[in-house]
C-alpha cells in the first residue's frame, strides 16, 4: 500500500488524534471512491465530530440568493467568472467557522470542478484556526487531490490520503490442512 493510501478507520483515528494547536496549518485532503464519496464524506464528519458543509448545496444557495436567473444566463454563455467570484466570497464566510474545538469537513464539491474553484487555496490560510478536511471523489497524485481525476486541490505540505478498502485476510490454504490431517 502506498504511503498515501489509508483505510477509513485509520483516517478517522489520525484525525481524532490530531491537535490543531500543534500545527501552523491544519488542512487535510482526502480522496474518496467515486461511487461512495458523498456518503463517505458525511460519515467522516460524523465520525470525527466535525461540522459538515455540502459545497454544492451551499454554492447553489449562494447563486440563488445572488440572482439565479442571471447566473443561469452566465452559465449558458460559459461565463463562469461571476460564479467563481461568488464562490470565493462564500468560502471566506465558510473559513470563519474554523475553530480548534470544531473541525470542518467539506464534501460534495462537484461544482468546484465546473467553476474551477480551488477550495484548498482559498481556505489554506484560515486552517491556522482549526482542522479542515476536504473530502472528494478522486485520487491522490503526490500531495495533490485530483477531484474527478482532473481538478487539482493542493495545500502546500498538507497531508493527502486516498481511502482504500480494508484488506481482508486470505482464507486458509485447505490443501495444507487436509494434507496434515491425512
Amino acid at each position: 500500500m502506498s504511503e498515501h493510501q489509508i483505510t477509513f478507520e485509520e483516517l478517522v483515528a489520525r484525525l481524532q488524534g490530531r491537535n490543531p494547536r500543534r500545527f501552523a496549518r491544519n488542512l487535510m485532503l482526502v480522496a474518496l471512491p467515486l461511487a461512495t464519496a458523498h456518503r463517505e464524506s458525511r460519515r467522516l464528519a460524523k465520525a470525527i465530530g466535525a461540522n459538515y458543509i455540502d459545497f454544492d448545496c451551499g454554492f447553489l444557495a449562494q447563486l440563488a440568493e445572488d440572482d439565479w436567473a442571471e447566473h443561469v444566463m452566465f452559465e449558458r454563455r460559459s461565463m463562469i467568472s461571476f460564479g467563481q467570484r461568488l464562490g470565493t466570497a462564500w468560502l471566506e464566510e465558510v473559513a470563519q467557522q474554523l475553530t480548534p474545538e470544531q473541525p470542518l469537513v467539506i464534501g460534495n464539491i462537484n461544482l468546484a470542478v465546473r467553476y474551477d474553484i480551488d477550495l484548498a487555496a482559498a481556505l489554506y490560510d484560515s486552517t491556522e484556526n482549526g482542522l479542515l478536511v476536504i473530502a472528494a471523489a478522486g485520487h491522490i497524485q503526490g500531495q495533490t487531490l485530483l477531484i474527478h481525476g482532473k481538478h487539482p486541490q493542493t495545500g502546500a505540505n498538507s497531508p493527502a490520503y486516498e481511502i482504500v478498502p480494508a484488506s481482508t485476510p486470505a482464507p486458509p490454504d485447505t490443501q495444507t490442512t487436509q494434507g496434515r490431517l491425512l
